[in-house]
């Protein structure tokens, strides 16, 4: 499954599908889904951080480490301690609830909004930040903001592949590839 592509031939394969293909091409090969799933070592995540920077200047780059800052000095640092103490064990109730309109889930889908609402390529970067918050990339690529998007989410994705030859989000967690096209 893992390649041997380099960054150079990852980062061309990105703009090729960015220029030519439409959006029902897109989602007919990602299983009706509209993104790509960017595959990096965790070990180069800066090396590729910089590059989607230099490659996509005009991206709508959103940092899900700085966007989970943000989401914890909204509420405070000692409410979120003393709710995070209560949901520790169940965070997706805390990051990603049915009943809320101001969790992080909703924080981050907003930020996706905003970048279709300006005609920008969403890029998701530090996506390892959402580990322990309940939040898959599934849940991401299957909101209706995503699929509504006027160009794909790109999600820069520090996994590997495992001795299974599944694709391991942060070199062990099981990822979801589907709903998107994998750039390996």
């Amino acid at each position: 499954m893992q390649s041997e592509k380099t960054i150079d031939q990852k980062f061309k394969e990105l703009r090729c599908i960015l220029k030519n293909r439409d959006k029902q091409s897109i989602k007919m090969d990602a299983h009706g889904g509209h993104s790509i799933l960017f595959i990096y070592s965790p070990y180069e995540e800066e090396k590729y951080l910089q590059r989607v920077k230099s490659d996509f200047p005009d991206a709508f780059i959103i940092d899900i480490a700085e966007l989970f800052v943000k989401y914890i000095q909204i509420s405070g640092i000692d409410e979120f301690v003393n709710v995070y103490s209560e949901y520790q064990s169940e965070p997706q109730k805390l990051f990603k609830s049915d009943s809320s309109t101001d969790d992080f889930f909703r924080l981050l889908l907003n930020e996706i909004k905003s970048a279709g609402e300006n005609n920008k390529l969403p890029v998701l970067v530090r996506t390892g930040a959402l580990f322990g918050t309940g939040i898959e990339n599934i849940n991401i690529m299957d909101s209706s903001i995503v699929q509504k998007l006027p160009l794909p989410l790109v999600i820069l994705y520090p996994a590997t592949e495992g001795g299974d030859k599944r694709l391991k989000f942060l070199n062990f967690k099981p990822a979801s590839d589907y709903r998107s096209i994998v750039i390996y």
